[in-house]
């Protein structure tokens, strides 16, 4: 990939608004051809943007951070378009990358989200406003995240896992391919206020596992895959089945290698 040093000045179809004259770069920056920047945008050293990405500031992007092809990063929630729209860029909440971060092709990233250090996502990943997300974290291809919602250190996300929003997901958690959160018992048939699942640390969600709204899974518990959790699951147990039952006890030699030392 050819990437070139900026020119510290936007393209000129580019030139609408006078917010995004406001950027700051480091000594090594570098933006890629096609590379866009509305508003205020930081970028640490050795920072590398890909072709045609389009970065919405406020923005923070941290230093020896990769940024690749056809990325949105900043993106305005549902709330703030109007305004930012018919304001010139308008009051928007900040985006925080950390440094050292590997943002791959296609991924999108809205405002209000907070990024630590050497976290690496696959392509194609969504991650909806007002999401925090730890350091050594991994968010594989095709991952949706939802609004609300906490992501600890160290966390495993497998492709193509969806996490709805107000879901908490503690420190060194495993999520297989393709499990699915919600948080609205009633389908809309009826009023709920919106709950995700919370899994406490060092726990694993196993392929395709289904966790029903409010749910907790218990610090260091697995759940086996396809199963469709209805009920809290108790602290180092493993459940099954559909709906989950209890299989057994974790084995006390069974420690998640997510789990930092």
């Amino acid at each position: 990939m050819n990437l070139v040093k900026s020119r510290l000045s936007p393209r000129k179809n580019s030139e609408t608004l006078p917010s995004q004259r406001k950027r700051r770069h480091a000594p090594n920056a570098h933006l890629s051809q096609g590379a866009r920047i509305i508003g205020s945008v930081q970028f640490g050293e050795g920072t590398h943007i890909g072709p045609n990405a389009v970065l919405y500031g406020p923005l923070k992007v941290g230093k020896g951070t990769y940024i690749g092809p056809n990325c949105v990063i900043g993106f305005p929630a549902l709330n703030e378009i109007k305004n930012f729209i018919h304001s010139n860029g308008g009051e928007k909440k900040a985006t925080v990358i950390g440094e050292n971060c590997v943002v791959r092709s296609g991924t999108t990233i809205y405002s209000n989200v907070t990024i630590a250090d050497d976290v690496a996502f696959g392509h194609n990943v969504t991650v909806r406003e007002n999401v925090t997300i730890g350091n050594g974290t991994k968010l594989g291809t095709n991952v949706v995240v939802d609004g609300s919602t906490s992501i600890g250190r160290h966390v495993s996300i497998q492709t193509g896992v969806y996490i709805c929003t107000h879901s908490t997901i503690e420190d060194s958690v495993f999520l297989g391919p393709c499990c699915v959160f919600t948080n609205d018992k009633f389908v809309v048939q009826k009023p709920f206020k919106l709950l995700g699942p919370t899994v406490k640390k060092g726990a694993s969600i196993g392929a395709n596992a289904l966790l029903f709204p409010g749910v907790t899974v218990g610090e260091g518990a697995v759940v086996g895959a396809q199963a469709m959790v209805k009920a809290e699951v108790a602290p180092r147990t493993i459940v099954v089945g559909i709906p989950a039952k209890k299989l057994g006890n974790v084995p006390n030699d069974w420690r998640s290698s997510l789990l930092e030392n």
